[in-house]
């Protein structure tokens, strides 16, 4: 039986998985909560949006940092086409940052492997981009 449980773990080890949220249920979180949103914006179709669950969301330092920080929420394009239509969005995957207040304070499109897109989430939970661009902040490290 012990064999059977560590031929079915990872080597990497165990990893937990994104507390992805539907999109009102995680509006109504973050406020309740008082934090930050991340809305990941995605297709079904999209490689590059299925490479972002392959890479960038198993990575066990995202995922700790997305659920201890923000409150994620995951959009089907296709199904969710009033809320793609509010944030205008027009290619997958579209990652956008919201504040407490949800109001937008970064988009960041396309593909973002799991170190940039801890740079982002550092970034934004920061409060950096209040005062300064990435490239500021990324010098400043």
């Amino acid at each position: 039986i012990l064999m059977m449980v560590l031929i079915s773990v990872p080597i990497h080890g165990i990893c937990e998985s994104i507390d992805w949220k539907q999109y009102s249920d995680g509006l109504r979180l973050a406020e309740k909560q008082n934090k930050k949103v991340f809305l990941h914006f995605r297709t079904d179709w999209c490689g590059y949006c299925k490479q972002m669950d392959r890479y960038t969301f198993k990575d066990n330092e995202v995922v700790a940092f997305l659920n201890k920080h923000f409150i994620s929420i995951k959009v089907d394009g296709d199904k969710e086409k009033p809320v793609t239509n509010l944030y205008g969005v027009r290619s997958y995957p579209d990652n956008r940052f919201l504040n407490e207040k949800e109001k937008e304070v970064h988009r960041l499109p396309g593909f973002v492997d799991p170190l940039m897109f801890l740079f982002f989430l550092e970034y934004i939970q920061t409060n950096s981009y209040k005062t300064m661009d990435p490239m500021q902040y990324y010098k400043s490290k």
